[in-house]
């Protein structure tokens, strides 16, 4: 965050002892949030497909060669059935791995192109499954090794899982972990488990404070970080802090100092803008017959996690099914840089966008989500994509959106953990991951309003669980510390408003004049692992994917049940409700 918003922190945090998520991941898809998504064939009316379940997930292959991918739905009294078939199968990008998709003769069938990540991602009747798939040249030759994390700390007697990124001279990248040898410097303040056990990379915490070197090797090639085990370090979700604790020197609560809620004056400004979200038509302008379209930005994870709620908000009898189209605009490996881009191509500011992410995202939604929902509450008739077709919707009817978003493979470009505040290294957020994130959401929040001139409010949500990731795409504590980049935006915004000051590392966010929109949080989704934090979330490894960081059907009903909570509760989200 920026200097004077720090000094600020710093301040409170002498006075009362306390100071806040890939990918490579595959394309996302539109649909429609007024039809509730059929059931099995054997299912009753209240029957409904809640996610769906894709076999098999997280894998690598050897150039050249194919894999097929099955896809089965989910439903809401637990039966399944198999839709590989039916789906709509895409590759992030093509030049390294093509899908066969639905009316081709084997769907679901992957060929291999080139070296090089991907994401697979299948969609079926609105919702997607997306995972993570490698093609690995075997005549490459190693380069280099990078850890997930950089520096980090943890807690006494406790884990982290540090991952390996192996570099080969070709370009591609594999995760090597379960086959790199593992060392620590000094077992007793740190143990690491090496090859042959089972989670090769973990580290785990003694009971003192101190400090060790873990290095991985693999075919010669090694690789090192320190990691310090501290008290200051303990991970408490933001919401269950109280005032008196704090993260490496960081106040909890979603607003900062142990607040769950947001000062008086933007709390009213909240309210009042509620209250101003009507139906538009598609000039923007108010109309009984118009649309508020609510959009979903982010990767694969919100992807997975906002197509499901559309499904469940369409059988809702608690949702405004008259004037409210949702809309899924989030996309597998659309992680935080490429949604920076107002206009144009994404590779100038996102060097390493490749393939569907090189075009501009907000492109991508306006002519693939916007225009093609047939089925939103008031559209033309013949609306859709295709010459001659009107746009079913407009970006000037967007007025809300939800933010979920991370940076892909955080500790491989050797950006640091959240660092204590009181090192006059943090204050400028140099390689501080976490104020990386905030500075990319101050553009993205930006580039929004740029995009969508109606635009009033923004919720934002940070990461779920990563603490049994197996791959880098953002594992622990990145995805924990995410959280605190949305509380230090929002912060940011509230304190503008305040004082006039603009924070240095998250820009200008004045929603008065048109730079930005209103921010405040959406649902918190962090817990730390399988222990429950005071509403009762948890994340067990059944929420997963075999990568430990994509949701399964179960996981992501969980982020369902926290978004309907929300936005059929608050007082922000009148728009929301019939």
């Amino acid at each position: 965050m920026g200097s004077a918003f720090l000094r600020t922190w710093l301040v409170l945090i002498t006075v009362c002892l306390v100071c806040a998520v890939m990918l490579s991941c595959g394309g996302g898809s539109s649909s429609s949030s007024s039809n509730p998504s059929p059931g099995p064939p054997s299912g009753g009316s209240t029957v409904t497909l809640t996610g769906l379940s894709m076999s098999p997930t997280n894998v690598s292959i050897n150039l050249p060669g194919t894999q097929q991918f099955t896809v089965s739905a989910v439903y809401s009294d637990t039966s399944t059935k198999d839709v590989t078939s039916s789906a709509t199968w895409s590759s992030t990008d093509t030049s390294k791995v093509t899908i066969q998709s639905a009316g081709q003769s084997t769907p679901g069938l992957a060929t291999a192109v080139s070296p090089g990540p991907v994401n697979i991602t299948a969609s079926y009747n609105g919702i997607d499954a997306i995972t993570p798939f490698s093609v690995i040249n075997p005549n490459a030759k190693l380069t280099s090794l990078n850890l997930s994390a950089v520096n980090p700390s943890i807690a006494p007697n406790t884990k982290l899982q540090i991952l390996v990124l192996a570099n080969y001279d070709d370009g591609s990248q594999q995760e090597v972990a379960p086959m790199a040898s593992w060392s620590s410097s000094d077992p007793s303040t740190l143990a690491v488990q090496t090859t042959g056990g089972t989670s090769p990379g973990m580290v785990t915490g003694g009971g003192a404070a101190g400090t060790a070197v873990v290095t991985a090797t693999f075919k010669g090639a090694t690789a090192s970080t320190t990691v310090s085990v501290s008290n200051a370090a303990t991970a408490i979700p933001l919401m269950d802090m109280n005032p008196q604790q704090s993260y490496l020197g960081f106040s909890g609560g979603l607003y900062g100092g142990g607040n769950n809620t947001p000062p008086a004056d933007h709390d009213a400004d909240g309210v009042s803008l509620a209250t101003q979200i009507q139906p538009l038509d598609q000039n923007g302008n108010p109309s009984s017959t118009g649309d508020v379209v609510f959009l979903a930005l982010g990767m694969s994870n919100a992807s997975i996690e906002f197509s499901a709620f559309q499904a469940a908000a369409a059988a809702s009898n608690s949702v405004n099914h008259k004037t409210l189209a949702i809309e899924d605009g989030a996309a597998g490996d659309a992680t935080a840089c490429v949604w920076t881009v107002a206009q144009g191509p994404t590779t100038g500011t996102c060097p390493a966008a490749q393939g569907e992410l090189a075009q501009n995202q907000y492109d991508r939604v306006r002519t693939q989500v916007l225009a093609a929902d047939t089925k939103a509450p008031s559209v033309p008739a013949g609306c859709g994509i295709g010459a001659g077709q009107p746009n079913c919707l407009t970006e000037a009817q967007v007025q809300v959106l939800w933010i979920k978003n991370a940076d892909a493979d955080p500790g491989v470009g050797n950006w640091n953990t959240l660092c204590d505040s009181f090192l006059l290294s943090c204050q400028n957020g140099v390689n501080t991951e976490a104020l990386r994130y905030e500075l990319e959401l101050g553009n993205i929040v930006r580039a929004a309003r740029s995009r969508y001139p109606n635009l009033k409010q923004i919720f934002l949500s940070s990461r779920i669980y990563a603490g049994y990731a197996t791959t880098l795409t953002s594992p622990e504590p990145y995805a924990y510390e995410y959280g605190y980049s949305v509380q230090f935006l929002i912060s940011a915004q509230i304190a503008q408003k305040e004082t006039g000051n603009i924070d240095d590392t998250a820009g200008d966010l004045d929603y008065n004049s048109g730079s930005a929109a209103w921010l405040a949080w959406g649902p918190y989704l962090w817990a730390n692992g399988s222990t429950p934090r005071s509403d009762g979330l948890s994340w067990v490894p059944a929420d997963f994917q075999s990568d430990g960081t994509h949701p399964s059907a179960q996981g992501a009903q969980k982020v369902v049940t926290q978004l309907m909570n929300f936005f059929t509760t608050s007082k922000y989200t009148p728009w929301f409700r019939p």
